[in-house]
């Protein structure tokens, strides 16, 4: 395997977080393993790393609840095609807006990321057959609190809570303290305000545990470090008229933060030329 797993273990459920190499941007995709089935979150970017989740969904055992989206970006969306090929019959779950998305946007953006890299990149678009409504629901006698969260790394993003076990799948709401985030489109107020709401809901619940969207988890300390971020890639964005002067602002004002490759591909979404 390529790609390493980080298992995190609490009474009633295990959650493991598949992360692969660098070369597939370190998309995380969770696992959460309950007494009597597994619920897979989000799909990988390139086939081959999908292949190595559909390993892991195998020996684990347990037959396949649902696959769920967080969000309309295709390094999300991409694997399942391999994951729902594999595992045929289960149904690939999203919010009704992310749903929305794909049906009118989702095979262009694939077709566009063909072009950039290759065979790796789903052919067909998988458009998601089930809808998730925020709130709370308790399966296989375990809380989860779907939410929604508009205008931020995304027009629309699923967050996943698990209030007993202090741990919430923020997906790419939050990044690492050391990285840099995929600001793709100008939602920075936004942006802010949801990750308020988050470090409010992180002194709520207790939570200790976030598991993002790219890389390792982190704790409720990152958030800080996420605003400061934002305000600096917003400054830099009022004041950049073309994209290679907002990742020269960016890095300036934020020079510890890592790896480059995002901050370029992220402004080149970010001034349209290429789609989220």
């Amino acid at each position: 395997m390529q790609g390493k797993v980080e298992t995190l273990e609490h009474p009633d459920v295990k959650i493991h977080i598949y992360t692969p190499p660098d070369e597939g941007f370190l998309v995380n995709t969770t696992i959460f393993e309950l007494a009597d089935r597994l619920i897979v979150v989000d799909g990988q970017i390139f086939q081959r790393f999908a292949r190595e989740v559909g390993d892991l969904i195998e020996d684990l055992r347990k037959p396949i609840d649902r696959f769920v989206l967080t969000h309309n970006h295709p390094d999300h969306y991409s694997g399942f095609e391999h994951l729902t090929q594999r595992f045929p019959g289960v149904q690939l779950a999203a919010l009704t807006s992310v749903r929305d998305y794909l049906v009118r946007t989702g095979q262009k953006v694939l077709d566009v990321r063909r072009g950039l890299f290759g065979e790796e990149i789903a052919k067909q678009l998988v458009v998601p057959d089930a809808v998730i409504v925020p709130g709370e629901l308790v399966i296989s006698g375990v809380r989860f609190l779907f939410q929604e969260f508009t205008d931020a790394e995304a027009e629309h993003t699923l967050t996943i809570t698990l209030p007993d076990q202090g741990v919430a799948l923020v997906s790419d709401l939050v990044g690492g303290t050391g990285d840099h985030l995929f600001t793709v489109q100008p939602h920075f107020d936004g942006w802010i305000a949801v990750l308020e709401k988050i470090r409010l809901d992180t002194a709520r619940h207790g939570l200790k545990t976030l598991i993002v969207g790219h890389g390792a988890s982190v704790g409720p300390d990152a958030l800080p470090a996420n605003i400061e971020y934002l305000k600096a890639a917003k400054a830099a964005y009022v004041s950049s008229a073309k994209a290679d002067e907002f990742v020269a602002a960016v890095s300036a004002s934020m020079p510890g933060r890592a790896p480059e490759a995002w901050l370029n591909f992220s402004s080149q979404m970010l001034y349209g030329h290429i789609a989220p």
